[in-house]
């Protein structure tokens, strides 16, 4: 049990990290959001923070201060200047959580590190979604002991078609869609599925590939003007090779080859 008077600190807001604050408020416990220059951080920004804001369930934000003194707990972010008391994590080596395979998918994911600190039981979704998030391929394929691939599959396409607001026949029909071209366009040489073109690029793609359970590279556009290159599903050493060959052209890379994902920023 973590200290009731120790700050929590959240990166980039996502299904899992959203879960993560719901139960720090139920549970009464403080929390900031990770920020820099004055904006919530994202998923590039997360560990460059130099600073916190609160959150409104309305989504309004105000400017935090997180006082010197105070024991801070960093789930999936840092903060410029501070170390933590403890971390939650699971994309860098040495985090918790990185080594974590998809038998230890609790132990592995920032959510049920997160509830083994508050000593909470984690519920039947709470399980699907830290599967979901810490290795999705692997729960999709039935690696994650208790995890129904089936119920991963309504979860997540509730939360795609909330979250796009689209309908969920259609979400699912899109998932299914995907998971058949990624099938398609499978090269068994390569071991992966390659969709480089972004503006081709589905929005189900990822999460059909997942459902498909191959390897799958693509590019994506970000709304903040990123173009990255993902590679997903795949295994250690096909993650390894893409990270280094994508360091070894320059470019800023990022990933976990025990999770199956990596990804490098193209400009």
């Amino acid at each position: 049990m973590i200290e009731r008077d120790a700050v929590f600190v959240l990166g980039a807001q996502d299904p899992e990290m959203r879960e993560i604050a719901r139960v720090l408020r139920k549970d009464a416990r403080p929390f900031f959001h990770a920020a820099k220059d004055g904006w919530l951080v994202s998923t590039k920004t997360a560990y460059e923070a130099d600073g916190v804001m609160k959150l409104s369930r309305s989504g309004r934000s105000a400017q935090g201060v997180l006082l010197p003194r105070e024991p801070a707990v960093f789930v999936e972010c840092a903060l410029h200047g501070r170390e933590p008391l403890l971390r939650v994590d699971h994309h860098n080596p040495g985090d918790p959580g990185f080594e974590k395979g998809p038998e230890a998918f609790m132990e592995g994911s920032s959510l049920g590190q997160a509830l083994r600190l508050l000593e909470i039981e984690p519920t039947e979704t709470q399980r699907l979604l830290a599967a979901a998030d810490h290795c999705l391929t692997a729960a999709y394929q039935g690696r994650c002991p208790g995890i129904d691939p089936h119920e991963l599959l309504f979860m997540r396409a509730s939360w795609r078609a909330k979250a796009w607001d689209r309908t969920l026949g259609d979400v699912v029909d899109g998932i299914l869609d995907s998971a058949r071209e990624v099938r398609r366009h499978f090269d068994s040489e390569s071991g992966e599925s390659v969709f480089l073109d972004p503006t081709e690029v589905p929005p189900d793609l990822a999460e059909g590939a997942a459902y498909a359970g191959h390897p799958i590279r693509y590019r994506q556009f970000f709304p903040n003007g990123d173009l990255k290159e993902m590679l997903k599903g795949a295994t250690p050493e096909h993650i390894e090779r893409f990270m280094e060959a994508h360091r070894a052209a320059g470019r800023r890379v990022y990933g976990n080859p025990h999770r199956g994902y990596a990804g490098a920023y193209m400009h």
